[in-house]
């Protein structure tokens, strides 16, 4: 790499090479499970693996330690495991040499593979692939076998016990089947038979890793199908709340008056509703949304098998067509109704605060005007007041002029009080009402 390249250039590069599919041989079995992951069972997943590359002195692929491919048993009788660790969940792939021509129920045989692999696990010294931590989720017999294409789904039904199959040609070449009847047998795996006429090796890895990934994803996808199917009356009685609820505000707004008790009760109920609405999509909004993507890459896988028809026979596109996208659908439904419900909360709650906003609007605009006319009065009432102060100011200073120029007169002045105070009496009255003015005005 050059300096003037981008830091994460070689990251970034090297993602369309992550976890590529393993060359398989003509006749090979891979027996593929997956598992969900909490905190603790993803340390426990991690803790395995390190355990057994550490038992076979093998390091990580990569640095993130995302996929590991451990070599158990050399060739000619190898035996490999794969290991890769998604978001949610880890999918452990045992690939094994298939020994003999399958003509009966896969479970006997694998069981026996199973046993040997665990003795195989317990001679390094390390869990089995039950005891590596998680759930699991899905788990696939995918059993390649290289013979003559079959014609009769009827020849091929004996190895899935007599069950109704599904069957198609893959890939374009149609040199290859992929039979199965989608049952779980009693250790809780789905059999796939796939005769070919001679394929690659990298065209037979392509078809594992693509039926593995489909499974997987089907089953991840469908764990929110139980909680869509669980909130459907809920969600439905919620619903019919609501367009009660809107109903009541509607004759509330072509009512005269102001009546904020009830206003505060529809408030009150909304917001119940909504923190109810925001719990379902805070609690489930993230797995539908896991779940659509999931489904899109399952019509992905399914898709790069490209399957055709056997006639008479319904292929496994069909199948999930017909089974699979009904349930994804309702999914899908679900979350658009918690969201529409959501959208449709937050339009009404805006609606009555609204209304509650004009209602406080109007009542302050009268208490304003009230307040108003009180100032007035308390004008009007000051001013008579100030008016009054002046007359009773002036005869006050009359009459106190009266008692000083009566004391004059008695001195021996040639003076009369009482035309004095005729005369002085408007005077003092100006004076007082200009004061009182200017006082006023300041």
């Amino acid at each position: 790499m050059r300096p003037y390249d981008h830091p994460s250039r070689l990251i970034l590069h090297e993602e369309v090479h992550a976890r590529p599919p393993i060359p398989l041989w003509p006749n090979e079995r891979v027996i593929s499970q997956s598992f969900l992951l909490d905190a603790s069972a993803r340390k426990q997943q991690l803790q395995w693996v390190q355990r057994l590359s550490s038992a076979l002195g093998c390091t990580p692929n990569r640095d993130d330690h995302s996929f590991m491919t451990l070599t158990l048993a050399p060739e000619p009788e190898r035996v490999l495991v794969k290991w890769e660790l998604h978001g949610e969940f880890a999918t452990i792939a045992v690939i094994v040499h298939n020994k003999q021509k399958t003509n009966e129920p896969l479970l006997k045989s694998r069981l026996e593979i199973e046993r040997e692999l665990d003795s195989l696990f317990k001679s390094l010294g390390c869990s089995t692939i039950s005891e590596a931590g998680g759930q699991r989720i899905s788990a696939l017999d995918l059993v390649f076998e290289h013979r003559p294409l079959i014609s009769d789904a009827q020849e091929v039904s004996e190895i899935f016990n007599g069950n109704t199959v599904l069957g198609s040609y893959i890939l374009s070449s149609k040199r290859a089947q992929l039979w199965t009847d989608l049952q779980l047998d009693q250790d809780g795996f789905i059999s796939f038979f796939m005769p070919h006429d001679l394929l690659g090796s990298r065209q037979l890895g392509r078809v594992a890793r693509a039926l593995a990934e489909a499974e997987t994803y089907r089953m991840v996808a469908m764990v929110s199908f139980p909680v869509a199917k669980s909130l459907s009356l809920p969600l439905r009685e919620a619903e019919s709340e609501l367009a009660a609820l809107s109903e009541k505000i509607s004759q509330l707004q072509a009512e005269s008056g102001v009546n904020t008790k009830n206003d505060g009760i529809f408030l009150e109920e909304l917001s119940r509703l909504a923190s109810r609405i925001e719990q379902w999509i805070s609690g489930y909004g993230l797995r539908f949304t896991a779940s659509e993507a999931y489904s899109q890459l399952l019509s992905k896988n399914l898709l790069e098998l490209s399957e055709s028809s056997i006639p008479g026979v319904q292929t496994l596109s069909e199948f999930m067509d017909r089974r699979f996208q009904p349930a994804m659908g309702t999914c899908i439904w679900t979350q658009r109704r918690l969201r529409e419900l959501s959208d449709r909360i937050s339009r009404t709650t805006q609606t009555l605060r609204t209304r509650i906003e004009f209602v406080n609007e109007e009542q302050t605009q009268k208490l304003l005007a009230s307040m108003d006319q009180r100032a007035r009065l308390q004008l009007r009432l000051q001013e008579t007041v100030e008016s009054l102060s002046v007359l009773v100011l002036t005869y006050y200073a009359v009459g106190l002029l009266a008692y000083i120029v009566k004391g004059g007169k008695e001195a021996g002045l040639d003076i009369h009080p009482e035309i004095i105070a005729a005369v002085a009496a408007p005077l003092i009255a100006i004076i007082f009402v200009v004061i009182s003015r200017r006082r006023r005005h300041r």
